[in-house]
């Protein structure tokens, strides 16, 4: 019994220690408290991708402000008896029901969607092609503005000089200056078409080729590695088939549970009822001051009068349309 005694003393100082800390005060708004505890939670809702939004001192303040501002707006709300006025009930009953049918929903499915990774990976071997990646190339490049230029160039790299000291001297490309023209590695249809073309025939490391014509210039292509079709491995793909298996069973679930529904209860429909609705609707309603049979409305206001209508002075020749900005290489 002493010795239990000694143990809730020595308790004792550890629990008022944590109901101290968790009773620290950030804020009071007319007296209402705003806990470190109760700001915590809040920061814990906060979507991992905004994290980063409120890590500093500054966007910790802001984030307080908000909660400040949020107990302000709640205690105007209540001294107007919001909660009374029907049309927010009207709109909370349509918020609970649909969260009742979306809570009612999750329940059936949740426990019947879920995959192994036995099943994933039976996916992924029954699929495989769709992982496919196909063949890379890295490439380097040097882009001049004339032919002259590239074939000048193109003798130069056939005499054994070195293709990135051209490119970082002569290649238009701001970036070749610090990569020798390096574009790195890239599939087919990242690069403009003309481009890509030349670059997917070049078939051996350190072949070089003919000049080609693109809309940024004359390009002299180099072929500096290549990566051969490959399958992207499964554990990189894991998680996106389990996304995509467990949304395509929730969906056929949904539909079958509420075909259940439909076929297990009594449903009667007035159609004809329906029908009347619908032609009620097409009629047209008569409008006030609506002018009588025959009666010429004015045109509305912008319309051209026949006045207006008459030839429009030529305009002035040699304009020429919009010139629309080049694609880029990557």
């Amino acid at each position: 019994m002493k010795k239990c005694l000694i143990f809730l003393f020595l308790l004792l100082p550890l629990i008022a220690c944590s109901k101290k800390h968790e009773e620290k005060v950030l804020a009071t708004i007319d007296g209402e408290k705003i806990t470190l505890q109760e700001f915590n939670a809040e920061l814990d809702k906060i979507p991992m991708n905004m994290k980063m939004l409120v890590a500093g001192q500054s966007g910790k303040k802001n984030f307080l402000d908000r909660l400040i501002v949020q107990k302000l707006l709640l205690k105007e709300a209540k001294k107007e008896n919001l909660e009374k006025d029907k049309d927010f009930q009207d709109k909370l009953a349509e918020f609970k029901n649909q969260l009742i049918m979306q809570t009612l929903l999750s329940k059936k499915i949740a426990k019947e969607s879920n995959f192994s990774d036995e099943e994933l990976q039976k996916y992924y071997d029954a699929h495989k092609e769709e992982f496919k990646k196909e063949r890379e190339i890295q490439t380097r490049q040097i882009v001049v503005k004339s032919e002259q230029e590239a074939k000048e160039l193109e003798g130069k790299i056939a005499k054994g000089e070195d293709f990135a000291d051209l490119a970082k001297r002569y290649s238009l490309d701001p970036s070749a200056k610090t990569n020798g023209g390096d574009i790195g590695y890239h599939p087919k249809g990242t690069l403009i078409p003309e481009y890509e073309e030349a670059a997917f025939k070049l078939t051996k490391t350190g072949q070089v080729s003919a000049p080609v014509k693109t809309q940024l210039g004359y390009h002299i292509i180099k072929l500096e590695g290549m990566k051969p079709p490959t399958y992207v491995p499964f554990n990189e793909v894991k998680d996106f088939i389990r996304q995509k298996l467990t949304q395509e069973k929730q969906t056929e679930m949904v539909q079958k549970y509420i075909e259940d529904l439909k076929k297990n209860t009594k449903i009667v429909v007035n159609a004809d009822l329906l029908k009347e609705e619908g032609k009620q609707a097409e009629t047209p309603a008569k409008t006030e001051g609506a002018k009588p049979e025959g009666a010429t409305a004015p045109p509305p206001a912008g319309t051209a009068t026949p006045e207006a209508t008459a030839k429009p002075e030529a305009k002035e020749q040699g304009s020429a349309p919009a010139k629309t900005g080049p694609e880029t290489t990557k």
